[in-house]
């Protein structure tokens, strides 16, 4: 790899940038269906930087490993997430998220988002999310217990479900049984709501129409925004030793000023890390079973690695480092549909690179579906293939993908399924763990086969998501 040219003598100009064709309307109906599928195909068309008509605004697709980790990472603060304009003025940029998250984590810009990330960032400490891990389990195996040997139903709204019990455990300390969750759990619409508009150019003026799933979105975060302000008040009025998330966030404290959180504050990342927490979770079980219900031999292998480490108790902590192989089954699920599919950025200044120029207030899109099959770096990159990801393994001849994927040499951000950087997704070993634990406990005593064709539209505005679900026939193993 070269190192990035930041500053050329003569850039080209933007208008040197190849532009797809004009789009006719039945390209337009594929292109809804699959928007991740569409931007893989302009990559593979038009090359590493593609200019990508998305209204007043130019956006750029960039798939260039060397200005990625530039954008991503050492440029990064000459970028910024608010990419989308939220006012009349030259510089009213924002996001149509920040009126349901408010400045939590994933919509929060500037000296604010540093500043809160770094005060936050203490919470999700390896060790203390390791504490987590004994929920996890018992959280899967209670859903495990639910399935049916021969019934057809739909898996992703089961693994919903699951996502949504192990944040509000580990985010609040109840139950999905409980009252508040169930409030939760009826707020929040399936398949992102109104947050599929977030990327659309005209996200803040359909979030603002008194359209019913408008209305009903808004309904549910009133109640969302009651239960969570009363959790607030009822630790702040507590002995404040708990050790949920939003009682740990309670106790942050900056270092320069001395402050805590306010309760704006906390609401703010409260409501962040429940609809990040779900949302992820459960597309990417969702993913992970598909796959496996599509390559039984895989499956097999899986299965073999549990019986062995396992046997018939529930993980712990303590077997992730022997689950290997299921670590690797998971980590290729999240390679082949990363849950945070594309990275937005708006350029705070006109920038140029390796020999392209991108203007001020451009949109910057980086997308870690796109990057993730990238054929120089990922050989055969639409096969499910977890032993690429064995670092371990004893070299194969007969099997050139074994470890490949942490060997060395490669881009630091060939793989990104959580971002990186410093926007990176503050609880990806959070994530990553559960979804292990997760994976480990169901596979015990079930595998799933899929019924139907496979899940070609997508959602994927906020998450990657199948539309509609994946129905499922539910195989007790014998």
């Amino acid at each position: 790899m070269t190192d990035v040219q930041t500053t050329p003598d003569s850039p080209a100009p933007t208008e040197s940038i190849p532009v797809p064709g004009p789009m006719r309307l039945r390209d337009m109906r594929e292109v809804i269906r699959n928007v991740p599928r569409y931007l893989t195909g302009l990559r593979d068309e038009h090359g590493p930087v593609v200019r990508v008509p998305m209204g007043k605004t130019d956006a750029f697709l960039i798939s260039d490993f060397d200005v990625v980790q530039d954008v991503i990472i050492a440029s990064s603060k000459r970028f910024d997430k608010d990419a989308q304009k939220v006012g009349p003025g030259p510089d009213d940029w924002g996001s149509s998220l920040e009126r349901v998250l408010g400045k939590g984590l994933v919509t929060s810009v500037g000296t604010y988002h540093r500043r809160q990330r770094r005060l936050i960032q203490p919470v999700f400490h390896r060790r203390r999310i390791a504490g987590y891990g004994e929920a996890f389990a018992t959280i899967a195996d209670e859903a495990s217990a639910g399935f049916q040997d021969g019934t057809r139903f739909n898996f992703h709204e089961a693994m919903y479900e699951l996502a949504l019990g192990m944040v509000t455990r580990t985010l609040f300390d109840v139950s999905l049984e409980s009252e508040a969750a169930d409030g939760i759990r009826r707020a929040f619409p399936r398949e992102g709501g109104p947050l599929r508009w977030e990327l659309s150019p005209f996200g803040k003026i359909l979030l603002r129409l008194p359209l019913p799933a408008n209305r009903q979105f808004k309904r549910g975060l009133k109640t969302v925004d009651e239960i969570v302000y009363g959790m607030i008040e009822e630790r702040r009025k507590g002995p404040g030793d708990g050790d949920d998330l939003l009682s740990v966030l309670l106790t942050v404290t900056d270092a320069d000023t001395g402050e805590h959180l306010t309760d704006q504050e906390l609401r703010d990342e409260a409501i962040t890390l429940l609809m990040a927490g779900h949302e992820t979770s459960s597309g990417s079980l969702t993913w992970t079973y598909y796959l496996l219900g599509t390559h039984p031999e895989i499956r097999e292998k899986l299965h073999a690695e549990i019986d062995e480490v396992l046997g018939d108790r529930l993980p712990t902590v303590e077997d992730l480092p022997r689950l290997k192989y299921t670590d690797a089954v998971y980590s290729e699920a999240l390679r082949l549909f990363p849950p945070a599919w594309v990275l937005v950025r708006r350029a705070l200044e006109d920038y140029a690179a390796n020999g392209y120029h991108i203007p001020r207030n451009s949109v910057l899109m980086v997308s870690p579906y796109v990057l993730h099959r990238d054929r120089t770096w990922w050989p055969e990159p639409e096969r499910f293939a977890p032993e690429r990801f064995l670092a371990d393994a004893e070299p194969d001849p007969a099997n050139p993908l074994l470890g490949h994927a942490r060997a060395a040499g490669r881009p630091k951000l060939a793989y990104l399924p959580f971002g990186a950087g410093p926007r990176q997704c503050i609880g990806n070993v959070f994530a990553q763990m559960e979804g292990v634990m997760a994976l480990a406990t169901l596979s015990r005593h079930w595998e799933f086969e899929p019924v139907g064709p496979a899940p070609d539209r997508v959602t994927s505005d906020f998450t990657l998501q199948p539309r509609g679900g994946l129905e499922v026939v539910a195989h007790r193993r014998r």
